[in-house]
C-alpha cells in the first residue's frame, strides 16, 4: 500500500512540475537522502527527494481481532490497522541552485494546496486498498527539525513535511489458521502469495494560482 502510494504521488508531482515549470525531467524521485553504509542515496543533483519518515497507528480508530472461516477451517483475523504517515521533501540542490531549490519547494506547497486529498477517482494508479489519502502540513520545530536529519545521518536542506491521513491495513488479511477437525492429524498453515501491485500511471496534472510565476 505504501510502495503504492508514494511513487503514485510523486508521479503526479512530477507532472505537475513539467507543466508549471516546462521541463521534461522528473525532478522528484522517491528515495532515501543516505544509505545505510552513510554514502549519498540521491542519484543526480537538483531533486526534490520525497522520502517517507515515521509510520504511526493512529489508535483513536483501532478496531477489535475476530474470527473467519478459511478454507475449510477457522482464523484469527486481525483488527484494522489505521496508519498515519509522516513524510518529507528535501530540496537536493547543489551549489548555487539554492534560489530554484526554493522555487520547487514553494511549488510543492502549492500542490498540496490545491490538492490535499487523493482518492481513486481522481488519482489514477492508486491502490485500490487506499480509499483516501489527505496531506496536511505540519509545522516544526528547528530542534525536531534537526533531531531528523540527525536520524537519517544527513545535513539540513530545506525542506517541508507533511502528515498523510489515513490508511487502513484491512483484516481481510488471515493469521492463525487453524485447521477444521477432521481426525486426529492437522495439518500445517499455508501462506497466501500477495497479490501483485496495480500498474503504475501518472496522475492527471492539477494547475495552482501561481502558475506563469515560476518565483
Amino acid at each position: 500500500m505504501i510502495h503504492n502510494l508514494l511513487p503514485t504521488i510523486g508521479a503526479e508531482l512530477n507532472e505537475y512540475f513539467k507543466s508549471k515549470f516546462d521541463i521534461e525531467e522528473d525532478r522528484v524521485i522517491v528515495s532515501n537522502l543516505i544509505n545505510q553504509d552513510g554514502s549519498i542515496a540521491v542519484e543526480g543533483n537538483n531533486k526534490v527527494v520525497f522520502h517517507l519518515v515515521n509510520i504511526e497507528e493512529e489508535t483513536t480508530l483501532k478496531s477489535s481481532s475476530g474470527t473467519s472461516s478459511f478454507g475449510g477451517g477457522f482464523g484469527a483475523s486481525g483488527g484494522n490497522i489505521n496508519v498515519n504517515l509522516t513524510v518529507m521533501f528535501s530540496a537536493f540542490f547543489t551549489g548555487k541552485n539554492y534560489v530554484e531549490a526554493l522555487k520547487f519547494l514553494s511549488s510543492v506547497i502549492y500542490f498540496f494546496q490545491a490538492k490535499p486529498v487523493f482518492t481513486q477517482s481522481n488519482t489514477p494508479g492508486l491502490s485500490g486498498n487506499i480509499e483516501k489519502a489527505v496531506f496536511d502540513i505540519i509545522s516544526m520545530e528547528p530542534r525536531d527539525l534537526n533531531s531528523i536529519f540527525s536520524m537519517m545521518g544527513a545535513k539540513y536542506m530545506p525542506s517541508v513535511i507533511y502528515r498523510i491521513r489515513m490508511l487502513t491495513f484491512s483484516s481481510d488479511n488471515i493469521d492463525d489458521v487453524i485447521p477444521g477437525i477432521s481426525g486426529i492429524g492437522i495439518n500445517e498453515d499455508e501462506r497466501l502469495d500477495a497479490p501483485n501491485p496495480k500498474s503504475f500511471r501518472p496522475g492527471a496534472i492539477i494547475k495552482d494560482a501561481s502558475e506563469g510565476d515560476n518565483n
